[in-house]
Order: structure tokens, then sequence, then C-alpha cells
């Protein structure tokens, strides 16, 4: 782009200085963007713009997008199948790519390609090799798809050569666990996701979105559920949409009431075990080609006795970058205040706030008072939101603030964990943690939750959910109850003799009050009952026993799923890539799962494009998570455009100047 400047005699400011001042404005802003925006490459996931252009650079259709989700539930495993339907609307064959989130805890087992009365099945492949088979196709005139993970929680699908007018359909299969708190189930299944801040030289993985002002229709789903609790439930209902709920006791068949529903926000499925007791456990097997794989659920009981050897040390971090703008920043307040309020006299605490930088509102924890709970409740009041998301000083500052023995310190982390660099912050949290615990609240219509369940793990505590204002109150004082109950330390699993097995996590951990404790095991041969141990601090002890004749499809994957996150986990924490890698795709490959080093690529045998047609190429864009504000957070688009700001005002505080001086002369 090209600036004219007027030339001015020496001294002299233009007329009309300040339009003049905010045509530069205006000109620099265009300048950062132009320069902020480059080009999408394919090696670049989700950073191109919406819009698709011909090789003369013509505007062309958008390719359309809706999305089918069927989930069936079985006891503690849900089973979803994922159809994402594509369609061509330009006159030349185009290449479509959207990013879309999958629940954290997600094993994916399948992919399919439709195309007309075509079905093309996908085959897991080592990742780098399924690129490349799609690659080939899409040069030579193939139709392909190519599904790929960039995170636990982040994917791509990318169809290439889909002719004019023609619809293509991709599948996914997945299944998960659900969550269980005492005696409530929830599923959570991602519809969209919050962009994510980006710090300087990390790699982008927000894909495009449609702004609150776009004329672009949002994204439409369809959604089913059916629902085998394995035992007699209350209702089910969802704190995310209306429902059409048929069905008594343990079976239910679900929709949401409106049939199609915007994809701006996550559908939360919710149910309850009617007249449940203290205490319960689960024991769901499988056997898949001669393996035997079980799944242990224990819930402890839900009451127990209340101690508190040690008066409590709480530092609450708070983000109040640019992605927790609108109602997140709301619910953020909300949570701290209620938080503030279950603090006891003899307590202390802290409260950090980050964004692009982070302030302590106190020097070192002080104490939960009168005096410093005001204070604190005026800072909080004044919170907004705005900004990048920089979590690792603030998360320094809290794990290395002094500490004192005769506390038990508790990091309590409010946000939406819109960010990208997750890996370095686990590792802080592994190396800086100490004797502490940190406990992890998510805030917003969509947050990371993979962000926020392994930040949990690494921090030794638990993952908090708040989907909107009206469950602030409840979920903070479930949270506060279960942090003044004791624990079930030291859980040992004990197998009858002759029984061995490969069990995931590894190191057991802790339970909380009504927090279940879910491990998935590899066995040599189906035992009668496993037994669990711990201390309450009384001995405590929990025999289940095997359930006779029933087999639970997604156990065997669960448990391959688990055993591919511990060797996430190990990478995270600096583990060679080299060692880790050969073990994972072994693994990956062996049951069919989509991982950071596999990917599902399916190709059709006969090319639909002739080579001399060109190929044209599109992202698709998600719709913006309902309640957030546009833009959602400080980029390095949004550095540069302060950047102009800056330049544009000193500019005109120049010209300004000048005008003084020429009228004083």
């Amino acid at each position: 782009m090209t600036i004219r400047l007027l030339a001015t005699r020496p001294g002299a400011a233009p007329r009309n200085a300040l339009p003049w001042a905010l045509l530069c404005l205006a000109a620099l802003l265009l300048s950062a963007t132009a320069h902020a925006l480059p080009r999408d490459t394919p090696e670049e996931p989700g950073s191109g713009v919406f819009l698709m252009f011909d090789d003369d650079g013509q505007e062309m259709p958008a390719t359309l997008l809706s999305t089918d989700v069927d989930i069936r539930i079985s006891g503690p495993v849900a089973q979803v199948t994922l159809v994402q339907s594509f369609q061509n609307e330009g006159a030349l064959f185009s290449e479509g790519r959207y990013v879309f989130p999958l629940p954290e805890q997600a094993a994916v087992t399948g992919m399919t390609l439709t195309v007309g009365e075509r079905r093309i099945v996908g085959e897991i492949q080592p990742k780098q090799e399924a690129k490349r088979r799609y690659q080939q196709a899409k040069r030579d005139g193939h139709r392909a798809g190519l599904v790929e993970q960039h995170h636990s929680n982040l994917f791509t699908t990318s169809v290439a050569n889909i002719a004019p007018g023609e619809r293509v359909e991709v599948t996914l299969h997945y299944s998960q666990t659900v969550d269980v708190q005492g005696n409530d189930f929830r599923l959570r299944v991602p519809m969209t996701l919050t962009p994510r801040y980006q710090p300087e030289g990390g790699e982008n993985l927000s894909g495009p979105f449609h702004s609150p002002d776009s004329s672009a229709a949002p994204n439409m789903a369809r959604l089913r559920v059916e629902l085998d609790a394995g035992q007699s439930i209350l209702p089910p209902d969802s704190g995310s949409h209306d429902l059409d709920v048929d069905g008594a006791r343990g079976l239910y068949r679900i929709h949401p009431s409106d049939g199609l529903v915007p994809m701006d926000r996550d559908f939360l499925l919710h149910w309850r075990i009617a007249n449940a007791g203290q205490s319960r456990g689960s024991l769901f097997v499988e056997t898949v080609n001669g393996e035997h794989y079980a799944l242990v659920m224990l819930t402890p009981p839900s009451q127990p006795s209340a101690t508190r050897a040690l008066p409590r040390e709480t530092l609450f971090i708070i983000d109040t970058s640019g992605s927790m703008s609108g109602a997140s920043i709301r619910q953020a307040r909300a949570s701290l205040l209620e938080a503030l309020a279950h603090l006891r006299p003899g307590d202390r605490f802290n409260v950090i706030e980050f964004n692009s930088v982070h302030h302590a509102l106190f020097e070192a924890p002080s104490p939960a008072d009168e005096v410093h709970l005001q204070q604190a409740r005026r800072f909080v009041a004044g919170l907004e939101a705005s900004g990048g998301t920089e979590m690792l000083p603030a998360l320094h500052t809290a794990l290395t603030m002094p500490t004192d023995a005769e506390y038990l310190r508790q990091v309590m982390f409010i946000t939406d964990g819109a960010v990208t660099n997750e890996d370095g912050i686990f590792s802080l949290i592994h190396r800086r943690l100490g004797s502490a615990r940190l406990f992890t609240v998510g805030i917003g219509s969509s947050p990371n939750s993979h962000f926020m369940r392994k930040a949990a793990q690494f921090g030794r505590g638990t993952f908090t959910y708040i989907g909107n204002l009206q469950e602030v109150s409840k979920a903070m004082n479930d949270l506060f109850v279960k942090l003044e109950n004791p624990v079930i330390r030291d859980v040992q699993l004990t197998l009858p003799p002759g029984v061995e097995a490969e069990v995931w996590p590894r190191r057991i951990p802790d339970l909380y009050a009504s927090e279940p404790l879910l491990l998935t095991l590899k066995l040599n041969r189906v035992p009668e009952y496993l037994t669990l141990t711990g201390l309450t601090p009384a001995p405590w002890e929990q025999t289940l026993p095997l359930p006779e004749g029933r087999q639970h499809p997604g156990i065997a994957r669960l448990w391959a799923r688990n055993k591919i996150e511990a060797l996430n986990d190990r990478l995270a924490l600096g583990e060679p890539e080299e060692v880790i890698r050969p073990l994972l795709t072994d693994v990956a490959l062996e049951h069919s799962l989509m991982s950071r080093y596999t990917s599902f690529v399916a190709i059709e045998r006969t090319p639909s494009r002739p080579l001399d047609e060109p190929l044209i190429r599109e992202d698709i864009a998600n719709t913006l998570p309902d309640g957030l504000a546009w833009p959602a957070t400080a980029t390095g688009v949004d550095r540069l455009w302060r950047q102009a700001v800056v330049l544009a005002l000193t500019g005109l505080l120049l010209i300004l100047v000048f005008r003084r001086r020429r009228h004083r002369g």
C-alpha cells in the first residue's frame, strides 16, 4: 500500500490537522493488518481466511457445512458418531478445511468419506505418511479426506477435489467416558472453540470465525442421544439447550427441542442417580481379539467426616484477557467473589490477575480478615477483560510465592484456557507445584477443557466447569465443600492371585469427596473381583465383583487412549520425542486411534478432477462461542493494531505541537 504525504512549509501543520491525522491512523491500521495476515499455507492448520478465491483473485462462493451428532451412552461410556457435510457451491473444484474440537478424552476410532453413493473407509496411518498420501491424491485429482489431531481436543478435517455442486460427508467415530460428580453424571459435546491466544512465535491453531456482525449464517447441528444409564435415574436435563426427553427410569431418547441448533456453544447433558447409596463401585469389561480390558469406576462416600488439620492458604489466579470478555468475565468475577466468601478466619489468601501482564493484589499472602477481604472485593469488582493471555508469568509468580509450612496451599485458577502453549504451562506446574494443589475453574460457553483438566491433573487437584452465571454459586460451593473435606489417600489396587494388569493412570490419584476414580486396565485374564483400599484417614476398602455376561464396547480403546495420554504427558514434561514416538505410534496403530503421530486418510481410487482443472482452497469458519465479544483476544494482529494506534496518536500530538508553535510565532 502507498501512503502519499502532503508537503508543508517548515514549522507548519496542514489545515484540518485532525482529519489528516485520522487518515494517517486509518492508513497505519490497514497497513498493520495487511502485514499481520499472511496468506495461508497447508502447513498452518486453521490459520487462513474464510473466503476462497479463484486463480484470477475473484471471490468464490463459500463451501457450506452441516453437522449431525449421534450419541449412545452405556453406563459410563459414550460412543459418538459425528457427520460433517461439505458442499461446493462454486464453479471450480475445491478443497475444504475445518478446525473443530472434540472432548479432550475422546478416543477417535474411525473415519469414513462418502461421496454420493460411494463410501470410502479411512485407514489409520502414521501422520506423515497419511499427509503424504493425501497431498499426492490431491495433486492427482482423487477425492480424498484427511483427519488430523493437533492438540488432544483440537482436530482438522480436510477434503480435496470436491467437484462443483458436489456434497461430501466425513464421518468420525469416537468414544469417551462421562464426567461423574457424586450422584451426578455429565456429558459435554464441544460444538465450537474459543479463539486461542498465540504467544510470540507460537503456532496458530484457532482457525477462522464468523464475527457477531458477519452476514454468514452460523454453522448448525442436529443432535440425537440414546441413554442407557444402567440403573434408575431422574429425567435428564441440560444447562445449554432446551430438550425433548422421552423414556423412563434408566432408558431415554433425547434431542434439542429446536431440532437444528447453532454451533455457538457446547452441548451439555446431565442426569442423576435416583436413591444412590453412600458409596458404590462399578466394574465394566470388554474382550477384544482375545485381550481383556476393564474400566473401574468408584465414587467414595458422599459425606466423609470433615476435619481441617491445617489452616488454608489460597492463591486465586483470574484470567482477564480478551477472550474472557462479555459473559465470561462476569462469570469469573462472580466465581472469585463467591470463593472469597468461603475463606475462614485464620486462612490467608492473595489474588493475581493477568492478561498481557500480571498483577498481584498483595506482595505476599495476607490474612483473610475483613480489611483485606474488602480490599479484594473492590479489586475484583473493577476487573475488565482485554489484552493477551500470558499465563506462564502469572502462574510462576503464584507457584514461587513464599509460603509457610503451617498452611495448606491451594491455588485456584479461573480461566477459559484459551492458549496454545499448554505443554510449557504443564511443565511449569510439574516443576514448581511442591506440596500445593492446583484447582482449575473453567469459564465460558466453550472453555479449553483439555488444558483445564490436564493442568488440574498435573496440579493434583480437580477441574470445575461453570457454564453460566446461574451455576456460579452452586459450582463454587460444591468445590469448596470438596476442598474442606478429607480425601481418600494412598489408593491401592489389589488383584486376585494369578491376575496381572497394566493400569492407567499408573499413579492412582487421590479422591476428593463425591469425585469418582476411573481406572482402565488390560488384564491377562478376567478376574472375579478387584479390590481397592485407601485411607480416609481411617482404613477404607471397596471390593468390586465382575458383572456377569455383559460386554461394554469401547473399554479397550479407552484403555489405549489413557496409555497414549500418559505417553503425551511424558512428552510435555520433557522426555525425548524419539523415545515416545514409537511407543505411542504402536499403541495408536494397534487400536486404530488417531493421535499426534497417527491420522485417518481416505482416498478414492478413481480421479474426479481433470489435472488441467484448477483447485481452490478455503478454510471453513467456526461460529464464535455465544457471549464472546469480537475480537476475542490479543493475538499478534492485535499487538500490531495497538502499535499503529500509538504511532498515529504520537503523530497527532506532534501536529498539535507544531500548530501551537505556529500560533506563538
